[in-house]
Parts: structure tokens; C-alpha cells; sequence
């Protein structure tokens, strides 16, 4: 790589490490401000050095956390759609589960939750929205089995049975 070249991408990660910080910030001093106040913190934040996706993203997120899931649905897919990846698309997936089962699209979430696979550090985290998705679009048995899953790998020494014991109820359902 060329020095120019080199010190771009350093130059862009320290960028994106800084609006990062700087919406994590954001995100931990959300509570007790009114919804314009959060918007205008929110807007400020999201300068031309935020790619498109992520901005997308983080505005999905402000939808959903003020309870307008309905907007925050379209977001979630403009982001997906406009190339976010890595972690932030695993959050955007189960943010945007969680949204449609919300609004009363439970079978949908269902679909785009089991697409997160094992291996995604989010996958535990999506397992408890699936459930909650699963129980919504009629499948009681299947969402106990998804949250034994999820549960399973956290016991100290039960985790065996219970596993099969939700591959039993998905079975039945």
C-alpha cells in the first residue's frame, strides 16, 4: 500500500471511530430529552463523514425508540439496502424484527431473524426477538424452543438437556 493510500484509511478509521463514539454518546444520554431534542442531537450528528447506510441506520433507531415503528421499518431497509454491514446490519436486522413484528408483521420478522446465523455475535440477542416473533405469528412451541436455545449455552449444566428439549418442541410445532 502507498503512503498516500495508507494514511486515507487511517485518516477515514479514526473518522468513523469518531462519529462512532460520538452517536454512542448520543445513545447513552437519550433518556429524558423530548423527541425534537433528540432529532436535532441526533441530525447534528449525522454529518456528510457518516456513510449513508449508517445514517440510515441511526435514524431507523431513533424512529423505533420513540415508538414510530412504522417509519423506522422503511429506514431499516434503505440502510440494509444501502450497504450496511458488519454488526451494525445484524443490529439493523433485529431492530427491523422487531419493528415489523410490532406493527403487527410477525411472519415476516420470523423470516428475517432466522436469517441470522450462529456465528453472528448478535445471534443470541436475535434469538430472544425471534421467539417473541415466533409467539405472535401463532408458533407458541417453536418460540419456547427458541428461547431455550438462546438460554441453553448460558447454564451451568443443563445446557444438553434443554437443547434437546427445543429441538423437541420445534418438532411439535
Amino acid at each position: 500500500m502507498q503512503a498516500g493510500a495508507y494514511t486515507a484509511k487511517i485518516l477515514g478509521e479514526h473518522m468513523q471511530d469518531s462519529w462512532q463514539t460520538a452517536i454512542d454518546g448520543f445513545w447513552n444520554q437519550v433518556d429524558g430529552k423530548t423527541e425534537g431534542e433528540l432529532q436535532s442531537e441526533l441530525g447534528a450528528l449525522l454529518t456528510a463523514q457518516v456513510p449513508t447506510a449508517n445514517a440510515l441506520f441511526e435514524r431507523a433507531s431513533l424512529h423505533d425508540y420513540l415508538g414510530e415503528e412504522a417509519t423506522a421499518v422503511g429506514l431499516y431497509q434503505q440502510a440494509m439496502a444501502s450497504g450496511l454491514e458488519g454488526p451494525k446490519r445484524s443490529e439493523a436486522m433485529i431492530q427491523l424484527g422487531s419493528s415489523l413484528r410490532n406493527i403487527g408483521h410477525a411472519h415476516q420478522a420470523v423470516q428475517l431473524l432466522k436469517q441470522i446465523e450462529l456465528e453472528d455475535p448478535l445471534y443470541l440477542d436475535a434469538q430472544g426477538f425471534l421467539a417473541l416473533a415466533l409467539l405472535d405469528a401463532g408458533h407458541p412451541e417453536s418460540a419456547v424452543a427458541s428461547a431455550l436455545r438462546a438460554l441453553a449455552p448460558a447454564m451451568k449444566i443443563y445446557s444438553r438437556p434443554v437443547q434437546r428439549y427445543a429441538q423437541e418442541l420445534d418438532k411439535r410445532d
